[in-house]
């Protein structure tokens, strides 16, 4: 009965609103204080990810997690990329079992590790839940951050510690060099990182916009009409 009142009370607009986050089946919405409280926890990881610009052979070969503010932002970084390369590799494994070109055989891994998170980002941003959706571009973002730096070193060296054991050629020394433009390798990890901190940060502007300024106004809008 008090289910039926509250619905009843509600405004047009607010009606639609509520139907639509039902259907939808959304459990995180822009005003959950968790969600608020998440997305400042995650400010610092954003800002040191747009700045972040590591030796590739040093972080390949890292065994130690200092606890200062860069080593804590690491280990987490590289705790979403070792997620990531199990996506990375399941891309690679597939055209070990199909009889696929060498070419795409090395960029498989690429696309299939990018193509996640642009499905997470297709699945809530249909089904309107932004900020899932708006979390899904940030973890896009980090991809691109990670592929971007994978290329700035497609030259040193060409083979590396694979993490499953054993060695593996590096992907974009054979992709750029069977392209020819394995010498521009440092303007297209540049252009690649660009992209990356540009979605980065603009998601996660976008994330706080929707989930403080955007509710703000709403909750007020609210208020005036409640004292109408």
């Amino acid at each position: 009965m008090k289910k039926d009142n509250d619905w009843q009370n509600l405004t047009a607009e607010e009606m639609l609103e509520r139907s639509k986050t039902q259907k939808s089946g959304s459990i995180t919405k822009p005003n959950d204080l968790a969600v608020r409280i998440g997305l400042l926890l995650l400010m610092p990881y954003i800002i040191w990810l747009s700045k972040y610009n590591d030796s590739y052979v040093a972080s390949i070969h890292r065994k130690v997690i200092h606890l200062d503010f860069d080593g804590v932002m690491l280990s987490f970084h590289n705790l979403i990329n070792g997620a990531n390369m199990i996506v990375h590799e399941a891309g690679h494994g597939i055209c070990y079992l199909l009889p696929c070109p060498q070419l795409f055989t090395s960029l498989n891994g690429t696309l299939f590790q990018l193509a996640l998170p642009i499905i997470f980002i297709y699945y809530y941003y249909k089904r309107e839940n932004r900020v899932l959706a708006g979390l899904g571009a940030i973890w896009l973002a980090q991809n691109l951050v990670y592929v971007s730096w994978y290329m700035s070193y497609s030259q040193t060296p060409n083979l590396y510690p694979f993490f499953l054991g054993g060695s593996a050629i590096h992907d974009f020394w054979y992709i750029f060099s069977q392209l020819g433009v394995l010498e521009y390798d440092w303007l297209i990890s540049g252009f690649v990182r660009v992209i990356a901190v540009i979605l980065l940060l603009s998601s996660y502007m976008y994330l706080l916009y929707i989930s403080f300024i955007k509710e703000n106004r709403r909750s007020k809008r609210r208020s005036i009409k409640g004292k109408r």
